[in-house]
């Protein structure tokens, strides 16, 4: 029979073969998918575009939860054939990223900011391989443990007593003075590098601030046209629509020139001998890595540090001009503990419970990355859970943990939406509720390596200010003055622009921010 089967094929012409051969791969791939799980539910896309009206544009952390309540804690939707797999819930984020790791540790490929602005150098955009292991090997030795962390107690304490002096010399540019502090830790620790007194901006500091602000835009989710769709980055220049091409080409000089500064900075100065112990100088001096990862992992302790801990500062501003209550509770437990002549440091920590449970609150509250950057999926894998029928996340789908929900959780958090630090510290008739730790600095093998370091430099901060500070709304006309509430889009978020009056505590208070 097989013979006969071989001599009826070769009465067949090639065309009929190749048509024969294609009806029988489509058919294979057809039996293939019946079999396999299907993907996590979500909304009925349309021919060819799928999910593209469903897909949000901005404050995507808002629409995966409100797509959540309809579709589970597990939905899918595609967009021009990208699968996208949206996790409102802790327990299966902690599933999919943490327990299977190796599967989805790497990536999305992000055209404009990652191919065409060429942030894909930097690690949190580096496909998981050796480099992301041998760079977050040195992220931990650097500030990876409690113990580690404590070197730069001394330079973040300088820097925020620097920041109260600015504050109250010039209250009202607030803003600025907390994103310049957060920059002045993060390049001091990276490149060893002081930022220069005065009004003028640093020079340095533009070069970094404007790569950090060009990062947040050109990956934020659906921003450009050519994200959505890849084959638009061949579109040409000139045409109608290229324009973006133009955009990323200066915003890629300038992020390479930034990152080939802050390396050549550090061995001018070495050769010069006035280099200060910093990441960089220390692996120049050891010699053990090439520039590409020296300067790279530099610009990540940058980047990812000063950024997200700024927006995490004035989410604290923020709360407490809404919540006076919390404010002088923690005032309260301050002036007890630590006294009305010094400042709190980290030895002090154990006994401040409502204090800490203010810097969880902080975290909590507003979450400086909403959605993270998105995990992808190295290959197939079909997810069960009990109670649940199994469901397939192909390999390459973007697997986008939304940290927002999680966080705002009813189920997990009472009055989610009420900035309450009480609900960190147990009591005999309720226990305390999760640490957001465990949650705002994202899952697995890409949880952000600096977390310790960002809640040192939160605690230094709030304590510091609190104790010299009273925070509260403005007021106009004898009227209280409420303040726009939200996060603004981007992979960075910050609060909305928002106004809040802060002045001395008293003269006691002025006295010691002189001191300080």
């Amino acid at each position: 029979m097989a013979v006969a089967f071989i001599d009826y094929l070769g009465l067949l012409d090639t065309s009929t073969i190749l048509t024969l051969a294609l009806a029988g791969i489509v058919a294979l791939n057809y039996i293939r998918t019946r079999k396999t799980s299907p993907v996590p539910p979500g909304p009925r896309g349309l021919p060819l575009v799928g999910n593209v009206f469903d897909a949000p544009t901005e404050r995507h952390w808002l629409k995966f939860a409100e797509l959540g309540d309809i579709w589970g804690e597990i939905f899918s939707l595609t967009v021009l054939g990208q699968t996208m797999i949206i996790v409102n819930s802790v327990k299966v984020a902690e599933d999919l990223l943490d327990v299977r790791g190796a599967i989805f540790s790497d990536r999305p490929v992000i055209p404009m900011g990652g191919e065409l602005c060429g942030f894909n150098n930097a690690l949190i955009l580096s496909q998981y391989g050796d480099r992301v292991r041998t760079e977050r090997k040195l992220f931990h030795r650097l500030f990876g443990t409690h113990l580690a962390t404590t070197q730069f107690a001394p330079l973040i304490s300088t820097e925020i007593h620097k920041l109260l002096r600015n504050i109250a010399l010039k209250p009202a540019a607030l803003i600025d003075k907390i994103r310049r502090t957060t920059a002045g830790i993060t390049l001091k620790i990276a490149y060893g590098y002081h930022l220069r007194e005065g009004p003028e901006q640093d020079p340095f500091l533009e070069m970094f601030t404007t790569a950090g602000s060009n990062f947040s835009h050109s990956t934020a989710p659906g921003a450009f046209p050519v994200d959505v769709l890849p084959i638009l980055r061949y579109w040409p220049e000139w045409l109608p629509g290229g324009g973006f091409h133009s955009t990323a080409k200066m915003w890629s000089k300038q992020l390479h020139h930034t990152v080939d500064a802050g390396l050549q900075f550090v061995k001018n100065t070495m050769v010069f001998g006035t280099a200060e112990p910093s990441f960089v100088s220390t692996l120049l001096e050891e010699k053990s890595h090439d520039d590409y990862l020296v300067k790279w992992a530099a610009i990540s302790i940058e980047e990812g540090g000063s950024d997200t801990t700024a927006a995490q500062l004035e989410g604290f501003f923020l709360a407490m001009s809404l919540y006076p209550e919390v404010q002088k509770a923690a005032q309260e437990e301050l002036d007890r503990v630590i006294g009305r002549d010094r400042f709190a440091d980290l030895s002090d920590r154990a006994q401040l419970p409502y204090l800490n449970a203010l810097c969880k609150e902080v975290f909590r509250w507003h979450v400086a990355s909403p959605i993270g950057v998105p995990h992808r999926a190295r290959e197939d894998y079909v997810y069960s859970r009990a109670g649940s029928e199994p469901v397939l996340i192909p390999k390459g789908s973007l697997v986008i943990a939304n940290i927002w929900k999680m966080s705002h959780d009813p189920e997990r958090y009472a009055d989610p939406m009420e900035f309450k630090p009480s609900r960190f510290i147990a009591t005999d008739s309720k226990e305390a509720e999760q640490d957001p730790a465990q949650i705002c600095f994202g899952y697995g093998r890409r949880v952000c390596p600096g977390k310790l370091l960002a809640d040192t430099i939160v605690f230094l901060a709030c304590s510091a200010v609190l104790s010299v500070f009273n925070i509260s709304k403005p007021r106009e006309n004898g009227d209280f003055v409420e303040p726009q509430l939200g996060q603004a889009s981007g992979t960075v978020s910050h609060p909305l622009p928002f106004k809040c009056v802060v002045e001395p505590r008293d003269m006691l208070s002025s006295a010691l921010i002189r001191s300080g």
